[in-house]
C-alpha cells in the first residue's frame, strides 16, 4: 500500500532555501509566483509565514480543507502559518500577495492591536468581502509596499505601519477572530498563543498542558505532530526568536535583554543564545546592525 505524499511546507512558495523564522517580509506580484507555475499553486503550508492575498484583476481558486471557493477583485483571503491552502488563478490575474513572520509586527502580545492579535491568533483560511472603502485603502497599502519593497531604502518604516493598517482593515470586523477556546483539547494556535502570553515567565510545558487540560506527555505528542518540535523546544524557540529581536532591534544590552527574558545569569544566557542560533549575542547585533 502507497503511503501518502506528504504536504509540501515551504517558506516562499517552491522555495527550498533554508525557513527564514525571523523579521521576515516579502510582497509580491500575483503574477510573479503563479506564472511560472502555470497559474497553480499546489496545497502547500508555511511553517512561520503569514499571508494575505489581494486580486485587484481576474479570479482566482482557494483550495482547503473547506473545499474550493472563487475570489474576486472585491476579497481578500488570509492564510495563517501552518494553514494548508492551494490556488488556481485565471491567466489574467493581478494582485499582491504579502508574507511575513509572526515578530514583524514587533512588540509585545499585550501592546498589539486587536486586529493585530485577531490576525496573528487566526486558525485557518479566512475570506474577507471588503466595502469599497477598505478595498480602496487596502489597495493603497499593498501599492506603497510594492513601490518601496522594489525601489525603496526606507523598508522598516513604511512596511510596518502599512502591514498594522491592512491587518486593521480586514480583522476590525472580526475581533473575535483571535479570541482562545477555552475548553480543554489542544489547538496550535492557543498553544503558540498561550506561549506568547507567558514564555517570559513560564518555560515547563506542564504549565501549558495545564492551561489546556492535557497531561504534559499528551501536549508533546500534539506538538511533535503538528509542529514538529516537542513542547520545550517550541517554548524555547519563542524565548529565542525574542532575543533576536531584542538584541537586533532594541537599545537594550546583552545583561538587560537576559534579564528581560528571565535570565538572571547573563553568561548562561549567552551560552543558551549561542548554542540555538550558532554564534553569541554580540556578533549578533553587529550583524543586523543597520
Amino acid at each position: 500500500m502507497a503511503s501518502a505524499t506528504p504536504i509540501p511546507r515551504y517558506h516562499l512558495y517552491g522555495e527550498n532555501d533554508p525557513v527564514e523564522d525571523f523579521d521576515f517580509f516579502h510582497i509580491e506580484t500575483i503574477r510573479t509566483r503563479s506564472k511560472p507555475h502555470g497559474w497553480s499553486l499546489g496545497a502547500h503550508s508555511h511553517a512561520h509565514l503569514f499571508q494575505m492575498l489581494m486580486i485587484t484583476q481576474g479570479a482566482g481558486h482557494l483550495v482547503d480543507d473547506t473545499g474550493e471557493r472563487e475570489i474576486s477583485p472585491k476579497m481578500a483571503v488570509f492564510n495563517p502559518a501552518g494553514a494548508v491552502h492551494g490556488w488556481t488563478f485565471t491567466p489574467d490575474t493581478q494582485g499582491y500577495v504579502v508574507s511575513f513572520s509572526h515578530d514583524y509586527l514587533g512588540g509585545r502580545e499585550e501592546n498589539r492591536a486587536e486586529a493585530e492579535r485577531s490576525a496573528l491568533h487566526s486558525a485557518s483560511n479566512l475570506v474577507f468581502e471588503l466595502e469599497r472603502e477598505d478595498l480602496r485603502r487596502l489597495t493603497f497599502c499593498l501599492e506603497e509596499m510594492a513601490e518601496e519593497f522594489g525601489n525603496g531604502r526606507r523598508r522598516r518604516d513604511m512596511f510596518r505601519p502599512l502591514l498594522s493598517l491592512a491587518l486593521v482593515l480586514l480583522f476590525s470586523k472580526k475581533a473575535d477572530v483571535g479570541e482562545l477556546d477555552r475548553t480543554p483539547g489542544f489547538s496550535l494556535f492557543r498553544f503558540r498563543a498561550l506561549v506568547d502570553e507567558h514564555f517570559r515567565t513560564q518555560r515547563s510545558p506542564d504549565f501549558y498542558a495545564a492551561e489546556m487540560g492535557l497531561t504534559t506527555q499528551r501536549l508533546n505528542r500534539y506538538c511533535r505532530l503538528f509542529a514538529e518540535r516537542t513542547a520545550a523546544q517550541s517554548i524555547r524557540d519563542r524565548v529565542i526568536l525574542e532575543a533576536r529581536r531584542l538584541i537586533a532591534f532594541s537599545d537594550l544590552s546583552i545583561s538587560q535583554v537576559s534579564y528581560d527574558l528571565g535570565y538572571e545569569d547573563p553568561a548562561y544566557f549567552s551560552r543558551v543564545f549561542r548554542k540555538e542560533t550558532g554564534e553569541a549575542p554580540a556578533d549578533f547585533r553587529a550583524r543586523h546592525a543597520v
